[in-house]
């Protein structure tokens, strides 16, 4: 049987979806992939499989390989967003805890793994759009370049351009950070990229002023709940509601 390649598991992701999503049946996507790929019908379905168990946060107990599991969790966190990517961490878990007991073993490389994308979690990576900055000028944004997810680069110039222009009030649920906070709270806020930059795929001039604007954590995770992200307008419709 051939090798798993990368360009393989994308195609096992992209079956995995459609899968999940009741568009093909369990055995139709097994069938398509091990007649397309000459690929081993077992590995096949465990593949599919563990995706369903990550896309729910369920523990698995079929192995795929340490390469499927990055593709896997990267793309998760790309497509489906942070409540599934944290669903994914946790299913990643239980696996290596079930695997751990069950050999006797220490699975270094998917521990490592866990760790480094937990770092991308806590760093904000998590909010494509969320950037800092200290200028106020022309500015190029957009530059892809590899992490573990796909990010782009943001010139450090674009969000004080935004927050000099409209503050550091949510422009969503007017919260202030300092008015509530005091001190701890001043200048304290996220700023929402209204055109996911993950949606350009290149370089672009951004305006700070109408392609920005500073909201709350609270009001950024709603805006995020789907990909793409709502408008502005409906998360404050919905509060004025």
């Amino acid at each position: 049987m051939p090798r798993i390649t990368l360009k393989i598991i994308e195609k096992i992701y992209d079956i995995s979806k459609q899968v999940y999503f009741s568009e093909l049946s369990f055995s139709q996507g097994v069938d398509y992939l091990v007649n397309t790929y000459d690929m081993n019908k077992n590995s096949m379905a465990d593949y599919i499989y563990a995706f369903k168990h990550l896309m729910d946060g369920e523990e698995y107990t079929r192995t795929i390989s340490y390469d499927g599991t990055k593709f896997y969790l990267e793309n998760i966190l790309k497509d489906f967003g942070i409540d599934r990517f944290n669903k994914a961490l946790t299913s990643v878990r239980l696996h290596i805890s079930y695997y751990e007991s069950l050999q006797n073993i220490t699975m270094k490389k998917q521990r490592k793994l866990l760790e480094e994308l937990e770092q991308i979690k806590a760093n904000n990576i998590v909010y494509p759009d969320e950037i800092s900055s200290n200028e106020v000028e022309k500015i190029l944004e957009g530059t892809k370049k590899q992490v573990l997810v796909n990010i782009y680069e943001r010139d450090t110039k674009a969000r004080q351009a935004c927050l000099d222009e409209f503050g550091y009030t949510c422009k969503i649920c007017s919260f202030d950070f300092e008015k509530k906070y005091g001190k701890l709270g001043r200048e304290f806020i996220h700023v929402h990229h209204l055109i996911p930059l993950s949606e350009i795929k290149g370089e672009y001039v951004v305006n700070p002023i109408k392609d920005l604007i500073p909201v709350c954590p609270n009001c950024h995770a709603m805006l995020h709940r789907k990909v793409p992200a709502y408008k502005p307008e409906y998360i404050k419709k919905i509060i004025n509601n």
